[in-house]
């Protein structure tokens, strides 16, 4: 029982935990961020299963070159460098669920602040880049 700034012993602490959690998804919910911060794995999930959805977008910021290297299977290219970057992610529809990433998260972290401020609804960031999804041995799709 938490009471007059005092804290129980025996799970106590727990609670605490727990309601700072809550009040952290409610702080966000409030600000109505509709990027969420994903890893590799739960990128891997997602992918799983929503690949083949309509409502389901991979998105590869990198450029031409690199997307050609290799991507995530289903992937779109839509580079963040080109000068027509935000036009084109502008016809895009915001009511859609997207994955974005680029190599390292850096490049995408700018193309989804930037969908957030054209109303992107839901938007998922895999912030380990595809660097990340290298260092986990996970296949790559080469353009064919």
């Amino acid at each position: 029982m938490i009471g007059k700034g005092k804290v129980m012993k025996n799970g106590g602490s727990v609670v605490l935990v727990a309601a700072a959690f809550a009040l952290t998804l409610t702080a966000t919910a409030w600000a109505g961020s509709p990027v969420t911060d994903v890893t590799v794995a739960q990128a891997r999930t997602l992918i799983q299963e929503r690949a083949g959805k309509a409502d389901f977008v991979i998105l590869d910021v990198r450029t031409p070159g690199e997307f050609t290297e290799g991507h995530l299977a289903g992937a779109v290219n839509l580079d963040i460098q080109a000068r027509d970057f935000e036009a084109r992610l502008g016809t895009l529809d915001r009511s859609a669920n997207y994955l974005v990433y680029c190599r390292t998260g850096s490049r995408s972290q700018k193309a989804i602040q930037t969908m957030e401020r054209l109303g992107f609804r839901s938007v998922f960031h895999m912030n380990e880049g595809i660097l990340g999804w290298q260092r986990q041995k996970l296949p790559l799709s080469p353009s064919s």
